[in-house]
C-alpha cells in the first residue's frame, strides 16, 4: 500500500481536512495514521484484502507491536503513514444455501432427511409438533442470529453417544463450485453469519428494541475488522502475559522455611535484587567440607538426646502424685467415727424390725415382712404421696383407690398399718441412720483398681522405688481394699495400725517424689543444651546447603525475574488497549453516521411503503455515540407496541428486517411463521414481498399456514423452477420426516376412514384409560372427516379451506334435495365430536361424561350412511 509520509490531524477519530471529502475510508486511515506503527499496519492489510486478518498476518503484527514496545530484542519496525487510496476495494460474493442435510441428535429428528434449497424460493410445510423447528434452529445457531436457540440433542441417543448436535450444510459462493461445512452446534459459523432469519421472536425486538446493526456494508464493514484485528494482537498479549506470569513459585520448594534466603525466594518477582542472591549463592570450600561434620553431630545429637529419659521420669512422678493422694484418703478415714455410726443404723434396725412384727403379729399376710413385701408397702405409699389430698387416707367409707371396692374397718385398719409402717418415728430414725452411714462412706471413694495399676508401672529399671517399699506400698494397698470392702458391706473395719501404716507409706512415697522431681530437673537441663546445640548446627547446615541450591538455580531464577520484569512492562502496554479500542469506536459511529444511519433510513421508508406499514418515526441514538436504532409513534413519546396492534408490529418489524437485511450483500433470507397475527389483505402483502425479494436473493420460508403457503406457490405456477417446496411431518414416532412435493397434502374422506377404522380396532383390544384415549382420537378425526364429507361431497368442492377463489362451475353438481336430510344427520355428530375432543370447550358438568365404545361405533356407522344416502341421489 502507498503511504504519504505525512500524518493527519491530531485527536483521536478527527475527520481529515476540510478540503478533502469526507468518507468511511478517509475516516479509518486518519484514525490510524494517529497511532502506533503496528496499528497503521494492521489497517493497512485490512484495507488491501479487505477481509480478516489471517493468524499468521496477526503473529507477524504481533511482533511489530513488541518490538516498537522494547518487549523482545530489536529496535522497533518503521511503519509509513497511509494514504487514502480507494483503489483495494473488494465487493463480496453473494452466498446461497444448496443442502441441509445429515443431521444427527437434533432434538428427535429422524435421521437421513435432507432439504434441497431452490437458489429462489424454498417452502417447507408442516404441522405443529412435526419436527419442522428443529431445522429452523439448526440454521439459527448456525447463522448466530439474534434469536438463536439452544439446540437440544437427542436426549435419549446422547446418553449412549454423548455427540452433540450437528449437520452438514451445503453452499455455494458467487460463482464458486458448491462446498460443505460439518456443523457442530457451533454459533456462527462462518459463512453462514451472513444468514438474516426473521421468526415471531423478532418481532418484538425490530418493534421496541435499541438495535445494533447486525451487518455493515462496504468500507465499514472494516471497522469491526480492525476491531477483530486489535483484539487478536491483545488477545496474543494477554496470553503471553498470562504465559509468564508465575502463577506459583517452582523455586520454594527447594528452600527450607528457616533458611535465611527462603523469605527473598518468596518475594521474587520484577523487584528482586539479584546482586543480593548472587552474593548468597557464594560458598566457600570450607563450608563445603563441612557439611559433612555438621551432619554427624546433628545425628549424634539426635539419637542421644534425654528427652526419652525425661518422658519416663515424668511418667513415674504422675504414678508416684496418684498413690500420694489415694494413700492420703485411707490415712484420712475416721475408723471410729464410721463404727459410731455403724452401730447407730444397726440399733435403729433392731428397734424399727420389733415394732413391725409387733403391729403385724397375727395377721395372715403372705410374705410378711420379707423383702418383696417391703417393697410392695413402700411403691403404695409412694403412689400415694403423688396424689392430692390423700393425706388422711384411708377413710372409712371411702373406696380403695386401688380396686375401687368399699373399705370394711378392717381394711382401713390394715391400710393404716401399711402407713404407719412407712411414716412412724422408729422408721424416720432409721432413714436417717441409713443417710448419715451412706454420707460418710461416699467420702472414700478410692479406686483400688487405679491404684494396683499405678503401683505396676513403678516396677522396672531407673525407678524411684526399690522392691521391698513396693512391696510395703502393695500391702497397704491391700490393707486400704479391705478397709473399702467392709466399709461397701456395712460391715465393721478392724486395723488398728491404720495411721502408722499410712504415715510410712507417705513417707515413702514422698521421698520417692522428691528423688525423681532432682532426676527430671538435671534432664530437663540437658535436653535444653543439647536442644541448642542441635538448633545451632541445623541452622547453620541449612544456611550452607540453602545457598548451595541457590548456586544451583540461579540461572533460572534470573529468567524468572528477567520475565516478571516482562510482564510487569507488558501490563502497562496492555492497559492501553482499552483506549485504543474507544477511539476506534468513536470514529466508526462517525462513519456510520455517514453511510449506514442515512442508507437504512431509506430502505427503511420503502419497505414500509411496499408492506403498507403505519407511520413510525426512526431515530438513530448513534448520532449521540451508539450504533443502534429504535423507533416511536407520535414523535418519541409512544413505543410502537404500546399503540400499534399486533399486525402492524408484524409489518413493523418485517420492514425493520428487511431494511437491514437490503444493506448487506446477497445472502439466504430464512422466515419462520412470517404471517401469525396479519389479516388475508396483510398477508398478500407479505407474499408479494417475499416473491419480489426471492428475484433478487435466495429466500427459505418455513410455515404452518397452509392458505400462506398456497398463496406463495401460486406466484410460481408458471415458473416452477423458480420455487420448491418439502412437506415436513410425523410418522409414527418418527418426526422431521421431509417429503419434496408441489402442495401441501390435504385430508381424504379414504385416508381418514381407515385411520379410524384402526383406531376402533384398537380400542377393542384395550381398557380403561387406554380405550379412552383411542375413543377420543377417533372422535377427532372424525370432526375432520365431517369437515372432509362437507367439503368434497356435500358442496361438490365449490369452496376449499385455504383456496382463495370459488369454483362456480362446480355450483350445479350439489345435491340441493338431499343436501338438507345430509346436514341434518351429520351436525349433530360432529357437535358430539366437537364436545369429546380436548381442543373444545364444553360445560362443567359434562367434563366427565366420556363416549364409550358403543356409541363411537354407531356414530361412525350414521356417518358413513349419511354420506353414502347423499352420494345414492342422482341429481
Amino acid at each position: 500500500m502507498k503511504s504519504t509520509g505525512k500524518g493527519t490531524a491530531a485527536g483521536s477519530g478527527s475527520p481529515p481536512p476540510a478540503t478533502q471529502a469526507v468518507t468511511v475510508r478517509s475516516l479509518l486511515v486518519g484514525w490510524a495514521n494517529q497511532q502506533d506503527g503496528w496499528v497503521r499496519q494492521l489497517v493497512s492489510e485490512i484495507i488491501v484484502a479487505g477481509k480478516a486478518l489471517t493468524e499468521s498476518q496477526l503473529d507477524a503484527i504481533y511482533q511489530v507491536f513488541l518490538k516498537e514496545k522494547a518487549l523482545m530484542p530489536g529496535g522497533p519496525v518503521v511503519v509509513a503513514q497511509l494514504n487514502d487510496d480507494p483503489s483495494s476495494l473488494v465487493a463480496g460474493s453473494g452466498l446461497f444455501l444448496t443442502q441441509l442435510g445429515d443431521l444427527k441428535n437434533v432434538n428427535a429428528l429422524a435421521e437421513s432427511q435432507k432439504i434441497d434449497f431452490n437458489p429462489k424460493l424454498t417452502v417447507v410445510f408442516g404441522e405443529n409438533a412435526c419436527g419442522k423447528t428443529g431445522y429452523v434452529r439448526v440454521l439459527k445457531k448456525a447463522a448466530a442470529v439474534r434469536t438463536s436457540e439452544t439446540v437440544l440433542p437427542d436426549l435419549s441417543q446422547m446418553q449412549r453417544s454423548g455427540l452433540p448436535p450437528s449437520a452438514r450444510i451445503s453452499y455455494r459462493l458467487g460463482q464458486e463450485d458448491e462446498q460443505a461445512l460439518e456443523w457442530k452446534d457451533q454459533a456462527g459459523l462462518v459463512p453462514f453469519n451472513r444468514i438474516d432469519v426473521f421468526d415471531s421472536r423478532a418481532t418484538l425486538l425490530h418493534v421496541d428494541g435499541d438495535l445494533n446493526y447486525v451487518y455493515t456494508p462496504g468500507e465499514l464493514a472494516r471497522f469491526p475488522l480492525v476491531q477483530r484485528g486489535i483484539e487478536g494482537v491483545r488477545t496474543r498479549l494477554d496470553n503471553e502475559i498470562t504465559s509468564k506470569t508465575q502463577t506459583s513459585n517452582p523455586f520454594l520448594a527447594q528452600f527450607d522455611r528457616q533458611s535465611k534466603i527462603y523469605p527473598l525466594v518468596d518475594s521474587l518477582g520484577a523487584a528482586t535484587d539479584l546482586g543480593q542472591l548472587k552474593e548468597l549463592a557464594v560458598v566457600t570450600d570450607a563450608e563445603k567440607q563441612e557439611i559433612e561434620t555438621l551432619k554427624t553431630e546433628i545425628d549424634a545429637l539426635r539419637t542421644t538426646n534425654p528427652a526419652a529419659q525425661l518422658k519416663l521420669a515424668e511418667t513415674g512422678n504422675q504414678h508416684l502424685d496418684a498413690l500420694k493422694k489415694a494413700f492420703s484418703a485411707v490415712g484420712r478415714f475416721d475408723i471410729s467415727v464410721y463404727g459410731e455410726r455403724l452401730a447407730s443404723l444397726q440399733k435403729a434396725e433392731r428397734e424399727y424390725e420389733s415394732a413391725t412384727q409387733e403391729s403385724f403379729a397375727g395377721l395372715p399376710i403372705p410374705g410378711l415382712l420379707q423383702d418383696e413385701w417391703r417393697q410392695f408397702i413402700r411403691a403404695g405409699e409412694e403412689y400415694l404421696r403423688a396424689l392430692e389430698d390423700q393425706e388422711t387416707y384411708p377413710d372409712e367409707g371411702k373406696d380403695c383407690l386401688y380396686c375401687r371396692q368399699p373399705l370394711s374397718p378392717e381394711a382401713v385398719a390394715l391400710l393404716r398399718k401399711y402407713r404407719d409402717f412407712c411414716n412412724n418415728d422408729l422408721r424416720a430414725g432409721l432413714d436417717g441412720a441409713t443417710h448419715e452411714l451412706d454420707a460418710f462412706r461416699r467420702v472414700f471413694n478410692v479406686d483400688f483398681a487405679e491404684v494396683d495399676r499405678h503401683l505396676g508401672e513403678l516396677v522396672g529399671e531407673g525407678s524411684a522405688i526399690s522392691q521391698e517399699q513396693l512391696a510395703t506400698l502393695k500391702a497397704f494397698a491391700v490393707a486400704g481394699k479391705t478397709m473399702r470392702d467392709a466399709v461397701e458391706t456395712r460391715k465393721p473395719v478392724e486395723w488398728s495400725e491404720q495411721a502408722t501404716e499410712a504415715a510410712a507409706a507417705n513417707t515413702l512415697l514422698e521421698g520417692a517424689y522428691a528423688q525423681n522431681g532432682a532426676l527430671i530437673a538435671g534432664l530437663t537441663d540437658r535436653r535444653e543444651k543439647r536442644d541448642e546445640a542441635l538448633r545451632e548446627r541445623q541452622a547453620k547446615l541449612v544456611d550452607i546447603e540453602s545457598r548451595l541450591k541457590l548456586a544451583a538455580l540461579l540461572p533460572q531464577i534470573d529468567k524468572a525475574v528477567d520475565q516478571a520484569k516482562w510482564v510487569d512492562k507488558a501490563k502497562i502496554q496492555a492497559r492501553k488497549f482499552q483506549g485504543l479500542m474507544r477511539s476506534l469506536t468513536d470514529t466508526s459511529k462517525l462513519a456510520s453516521e455517514q453511510l449506514l444511519n442515512k442508507d437504512f433510513e431509506r430502505h427503511f421508508a420503502e419497505e414500509c411503503k411496499t408492506l403498507g406499514a403505519p407511520a413510525v418515526t426512526l431515530q438513530f441514538p448513534g448520532r449521540q455515540g451508539q450504533v443502534t436504532r429504535k423507533k416511536a409513534v407520535a414523535g418519541s413519546e409512544h413505543r410502537p407496541s404500546d399503540v400499534l396492534s399486533e399486525g402492524e408490529q408484524k409489518v413493523i418489524a418485517l420492514a425493520d428486517f428487511l431494511a437491514e437485511a437490503s444493506l448487506k450483500p446477497p445472502a439466504p433470507v430464512i422466515f419462520d411463521d412470517p404471517i401469525n397475527s396479519l389479516d388475508y389483505r396483510r398477508m398478500e402483502e407479505v407474499v408479494n414481498r417475499i416473491v419480489s425479494l426471492s428475484d433478487t436473493r435466495q429466500v427459505i420460508v418455513f410455515t404452518h399456514n397452509i392458505w400462506f403457503t398456497t398463496e406463495l406457490l401460486a406466484r410460481f405456477e408458471k415458473r416452477p423452477q423458480d420455487c420448491s417446496y418439502f412437506d415436513v411431518a410425523r410418522d409414527g414416532t418418527k418426526i422431521g420426516i421431509v417429503t419434496k412435493g408441489t402442495h401441501p397434502r390435504s385430508d381424504t374422506f379414504s385416508s381418514l376412514k381407515g385411520r379410524i377404522n384402526v383406531l376402533i380396532k384398537s380400542a377393542e383390544k384395550a381398557t380403561g384409560e387406554t380405550q379412552s384415549a383411542l375413543i377420543e382420537k377417533a372422535y377427532e378425526l372424525m370432526r375432520n372427516i365431517c369437515e372432509v364429507v362437507v367439503e368434497e361431497d356435500l358442496l361438490q368442492g365449490v369452496t376449499k379451506r385455504y383456496q382463495p377463489n370459488v369454483m362456480m362451475t362446480r355450483l350445479p353438481s350439489i345435491n340441493f334435495a338431499g343436501l338438507q336430510t345430509a346436514v341434518s344427520a351429520i351436525s349433530p355428530l360432529f357437535e358430539d365430536c366437537c364436545r369429546y375432543i380436548a381442543s373444545h370447550s364444553q360445560p362443567m358438568e359434562t367434563l366427565n361424561v366420556r363416549p364409550t365404545l358403543e356409541a363411537l361405533k354407531a356414530d361412525w356407522s350414521k356417518l358413513q350412511e349419511a354420506r353414502d344416502a347423499y352420494k345414492k341421489v342422482k341429481i
